[in-house]
């Protein structure tokens, strides 16, 4: 216990280290997606201090007209950077520690998997090391602020492991087997896209290991594993198929996500590999890893049995996800889902972490007596040979808290990004077709067919009252929200009795409804739809199981 502190402690000092830029006050982290997540973060916190049933809602985004990330975008980097909240009301600082404390927990995700694999400390303190200082990483979380793919560096090495724990384990642990339930459900509440590659990836490994699967006690493990993944984040996925299936939304859009011409303008060139030089963007493999690539020449006699197929699998995937990156690689020509990776290069992700694996067990294997000082040795290798590109950071904000709150308006000025909105992704594709509209629209209640007399508007976020009277037959209402399931409108007569609505979404993609001829009173509430309801309480449920489970029932869950 006392290595593990000490080795934990000197990964958090690789961390800090990493993360100084981070806290100079000047630094631009509006820059690129940064100002979306800022922003994200703002809306999202409005929203449960809303109170909102299920906070999916930013109600005041888009003109007030209600937008949403949080119902397609992965949530845990919406939500857990809040937790900060105790500590500051500000929202750049929220971000720059959730960001420093990935960067900790990456380090010592990777590191239990090496040592894991390794039987040795220090092989895992240095791929941590290597894994924190990779110069990929850099680029995503200086220079993109690419807040979600710089999260799922946390939980990719927790899959790994999860998988490495159900194959090769003498003892089928049920409690061991849980490392992959945590991994895939944190990478598929993180970014769904580096999910899917992950999931190819164990796929993979499966396959490597497929005659193991004769042995049941396996396939349950693997079984229990995908089902319990499945109702842990029922609650991200279930109302996003919901979504998917009741209203064309532009993220489902063909051609939305994965642009073709955007592919191959980004395929990255071999010689950026090994220098990135002026490019802004850095995509070198990093000297210490390349290195600890070649001594596998060397070290691979010395690499233990149980520990080979993981070993080569490491080595062979990580060149691959390198050459599908490159431009010489026919990477458009892949199946669609593929292509929603967008960028090639961020298959370097992958590479940084099979080649910080491969690095820090070889260099433990081929250098006698691989200690501690060896491990700080590399480890500020590593760091200096990323410091020059230091210099392309962007120490001149363009942004601030105050021009983001309270939202900035969808205008005549706003171009294919907005601040907030992204590229408008989100939007229903009859609202985005008509941005005009959602320029220029009030913001209060259209009667859009028939006629009746609106009286006594009150719109406070997602929630608002109105009276109506002398109500036409076949009346329909459009309110100021843009259309996404959940919002729940209960109208009654002046005799107090609720009257049937039907819901829709208008031609203008907003929230419509017909208005019963003797209606006289009109509550708009979001609540979110039944599945969604459903889909938290299964999550919710499974998760407390889990917790009991480790905590006072684990010596008692075996697997036969």
């Amino acid at each position: 216990m006392k290595n593990k502190i000490k080795d934990y402690l000197i990964i958090l000092f690789f961390a800090i280290i990493i993360s100084i830029p981070m806290l100079n006050k000047n630094f631009n982290i509006y820059v690129d997606d940064g100002v979306q997540h800022i922003a994200r973060l703002m809306g999202t916190a409005q929203s449960i201090e809303e109170g909102q049933t299920i906070p999916v809602i930013m109600s005041n985004f888009c003109n007030e007209f209600g937008y949403s990330w949080n119902i397609f975008y992965s949530p845990i980097t919406a939500y857990i950077p809040l937790i900060f909240s105790i500590f500051t009301n500000s929202f750049e600082l929220i971000l720059k520690l959730f960001i420093m404390l990935v960067s900790f927990l990456s380090g010592v995700s990777i590191y239990e998997f090496v040592k894991k694999i390794s039987n040795n400390r220090y092989a895992g303190l240095l791929a941590s090391a290597i894994y924190i200082f990779a110069p990929y990483r850099l680029t995503d979380m200086y220079i993109r602020i690419a807040i979600s793919e710089l999260t799922s560096f946390i939980f990719i090495p927790i899959v790994f492991q999860g998988m490495y724990n159900i194959f090769n384990s003498e003892e089928k642990s049920f409690k061991k087997s849980l490392t992959l339930t945590l991994g895939a459900t944190g990478l598929i509440l993180t970014h769904i896209v580096i999910a899917m590659y992950t999931a190819i990836f164990c796929t993979i490994y499966l396959i490597l290991n497929i005659k193991k699967l004769k042995d049941r006690k396996i396939l349950k493990l693997l079984i229990i594993n995908i089902l319990l993944i499945v109702a842990l984040t029922s609650f991200y996925t279930f109302p996003l198929l919901e979504h998917k299936f009741n209203t064309n939304y532009e993220v489902f859009e063909n051609g939305r996500m994965e642009r073709t011409e955007v592919l191959i303008y980004y395929k990255v060139n071999f010689l950026e590999l090994i220098y990135s030089g002026k490019n802004t963007m850095n995509f070198e493999i990093g000297l210490i890893s390349i290195i600890g690539l070649v001594l596998t020449i060397l070290a691979y006699k010395k690499v233990e049995n149980n520990t080979k197929k993981i070993y080569w699998f490491s080595i062979i995937i990580g060149v691959l996800c390198v050459i599908m990156s490159l431009n010489f690689f026919s990477f458009e020509k892949l199946p669609a889902i593929l292509k929603m990776i967008q960028f090639t290069f961020r298959l370097l992700e992958f590479s940084s972490f099979f080649f910080a694996v491969i690095a820090g067990i070889n260099y433990c294997l081929v250098i006698k007596n691989f200690n501690i000082k060896d491990v700080i040795v590399l480890g500020t290798i590593s760091f200096l040979l990323i410091v020059p590109n230091y210099t392309k950071l962007d120490f001149e904000k363009q942004w601030s808290e105050e021009k983001l709150w309270p939202s900035v308006a969808v205008t005549e000025k706003t171009g294919r990004v907005h601040a907030g909105c992204a590229s408008f992704e989100y939007l229903p594709s009859k609202a985005f077709e008509n941005l005009e509209y959602i320029k220029n629209r009030k913001n209060n209640v259209y009667i859009i067919s028939g006629n009746a007399i609106i009286s006594n508007e009150q719109k406070q976020g997602t929630n608002m009252t109105f009276n109506v009277s002398n109500v036409e037959e076949n009346t329909v209402i459009e309110l100021p929200y843009i259309y996404y399931l959940g919002y729940n409108i209960k109208i009654t007569n002046n005799y107090g009795e609720i009257l049937k609505e039907n819901v829709f979404e208008s031609d203008n993609g907003f929230v419509a409804f017909n208005l019963p001829r003797d209606s006289s009173n009109v509550i708009v509430r979001y609540t979110g739809t039944l599945i969604m309801k459903i889909s938290y309480i299964v999550s919710f449920i499974t998760f407390i199981g889990l917790i009991i489970n480790l905590l006072f029932l684990s010596k008692y869950s075996k697997i036969e």
